[in-house]
């Protein structure tokens, strides 16, 4: 894949991504317990949305589910995954003289997420909630669209490196692609296959299928986009959480309505985790879920916490990916406890910015390392070499 391509789908994955952050409730035919938004249509509420709105909420009387602390375990499974993918692709040769290394890293740095990238992604963010809010029948269809398309390369993406290993890479043979290059001939047998469970998804809106694809897109952004820095991860989790809060609790008195309500409730793209509710009484299947969203903005200072404990030989058991992990599962613990038990409108990022930035930056401090950290990597470090195992080649 060429550093060109690989930097053009990073930027769709930021644009993408700035979505995401606001179009984390929606579900079409089911009933929801989820964190957001603080007013959605519940069993007896039509005065709030008509009977045929696409999002409701699980009954005000359901308790907390264990389904609410699965969330917290899909999320931190999938955050494992993605950060340790994201510092050693699956299978890659990690000797120092691969071309492959060679490729992967020039390819790490087009990916970079710098300072300004920081508040783009706010104004993009906003500017986008606004114009879905005002042209919501346009737009949505013009999101579907995007998100189907970004869904498909994501999804081929996270497979393409074991279907390669498992076929002894009998079908890398590359060919010339006008606008693409150079393009190994097993893309042209994975995009059909990724072309039907997308074509499912949009068919049936099957929840697992919704599954597959998002787990798809947040590895997909967490290898394409990262951070190399606290100073950018900073920014960019501290501008998340003020955003979420004025979007969510503040953009009425602004607007006349709940902005994020109505964009969220309005669209319908695979930019959750849904997990059924196992307590849940009625016929109804009930969810909880998670937002892309909340999972991926605290991811990437996740991922970098991995790659700052690679670069010092640290053991990521016990330093600042194990302390950022940490504090990101005790943040959507309480978040899922109190929305799962009292129904209140939560924002996830309010628990989930300080539960990470917090951790690591006191690990930073004992350890003596503030100014190293905030100032960050200059390059991409690989996790392995060669002769070493990885969690995909053991």
């Amino acid at each position: 894949q060429s550093v060109t391509m690989r930097l053009s789908i990073s930027v769709a994955a930021i644009v993408l991504l700035s979505l995401a952050a606001h179009t984390q409730a929606q579900i079409v035919h089911a009933k929801v317990n989820h964190p957001r938004p603080p007013i959605l249509q519940t069993a007896g509420d039509d005065d709030v949305h008509p009977a045929n709105a696409p999002v409701q909420t699980a009954e005000k009387d359901s308790k907390l589910d264990p389904s609410n602390f699965l969330v917290v375990l899909i999320a931190a499974l999938i955050l494992m995954y993605s950060a340790f993918r994201a510092l050693n692709p699956p299978f890659m040769d990690m000797s120092v003289a691969s071309e492959e290394v060679a490729a992967y890293n020039e390819a790490a740095e087009a990916g970079e997420m710098q300072l300004h990238t920081t508040f783009m992604f706010v104004i993009v963010s906003s500017a986008s909630l606004v114009m879905i809010f005002f042209f919501m029948s346009a737009m949505s269809v013009l999101i579907t669209i995007l998100f189907s398309f970004i869904s498909l390369i994501a999804f081929g993406a996270l497979v393409y490196p074991y279907v390669e290993h498992y076929t002894n890479k009998a079908y890398s043979r590359e060919v010339d692609v006008p606008l693409l290059g150079p393009t190994p001939m097993l893309v042209f047998f994975l995009a059909p296959v990724c072309a039907l469970f997308v074509f499912g998804w949009l068919i049936t809106k099957s929840w697992i299928l919704n599954n597959i694809l998002a787990v798809s897109l947040i590895i997909f952004f967490l290898t394409s986009v990262r951070l190399s820095s606290l100073m950018v991860a900073a920014s960019l989790l501290i501008l998340a959480f003020f955003y979420d809060i004025f979007w969510v609790f503040c953009s009425s008195a602004v607007f006349g309505k709940n902005v994020m309500v109505t964009v969220a409730t309005g669209l319908d793209v695979p930019i959750k985790i849904l997990v059924p509710l196992m307590l849940a009484e009625g016929k109804d299947t009930q969810f909880t879920l998670i937002g892309l969203g909340d999972i991926v903005l605290p991811g990437l200072l996740l991922c970098f916490a991995l790659r700052f404990d690679h670069s010092k030989g640290l053991d990521a058991k016990s330093n600042y990916f194990a302390v950022t992990m940490a504090g990101y599962c005790i943040g959507l613990t309480i978040c899922e406890i109190i929305v799962g038990s009292f129904h209140w409108a939560q924002p996830a990022m309010i628990y989930l910015v300080p539960g990470t930035l917090i951790p690591f930056a006191v690990t930073a401090l004992r350890r003596g390392e503030v100014s190293e950290v905030w100032e960050g990597l200059k390059t991409h470090q690989p996790l392995a070499t060669s002769d070493q195992h990885t969690p995909y080649n053991v």
